[in-house]
């Protein structure tokens, strides 16, 4: 395998591994001691940032660790497709969270069949503070903690205005 191909095979299954390990830390660490950083996710937001913004500002700084070591040390140089692969979900993140479904900083178009499903499990979310943890794919949250009849009825009230 080429060393182009190699690499962005690496960065691709960085960025599949980090789905569940984002289920992870927001099931066990922003649900649990994190709570407090994250509860102000779950509330009314008052002015542009949340305290929750400080998670990813420490995620961006463990991934530009992991770059910066991947460039610094040669035997560690597959950090480098590690680190770009954590940084691609960072931005799928940012793109589908916040700029879609909580329409933060700028207001993406709506009706994109994908995106509008993600927005819903994760309504679903904020009414349960339960599943799904995972966002990119959310596919607990129609077996464990809402039923895909109340992930319909959650898309329905949204389209009818009422959240």
């Amino acid at each position: 395998m080429s060393p182009g191909w190699s690499f962005a095979a690496i960065a691709l299954l960085a960025f599949a591994v980090m789905e569940p390990i984002t289920y992870a830390v927001h099931r066990w660490v922003m649900h649990g001691p994190g709570m407090a950083w994250h509860a102000s996710h779950h509330r009314a937001r008052r002015g542009r940032f949340e305290r929750n913004d400080l998670f990813p500002v420490c995620f961006g700084l463990l991934t530009v660790a992991v770059l910066i070591a991947g460039k610094a040390v040669p035997a560690l140089a597959v950090l480098l497709p590690v680190g770009a692969g954590i940084t691609a979900y960072g931005v799928a993140y940012l793109v589908v969270h916040d700029l879609y479904a909580h329409r933060r900083f700028v207001r993406l178009p709506r009706g994109l069949p994908v995106l509008e499903r993600l927005a819903a499990a994760h309504r679903v979310h904020h009414r349960s503070s339960g599943e799904p943890y995972g966002f990119l794919v959310p596919f607990r949250s129609f077996r464990a903690g809402a039923s895909a009849a109340t992930a319909r009825r959650v898309t329905a009230r949204d389209r009818a205005g009422r959240d």
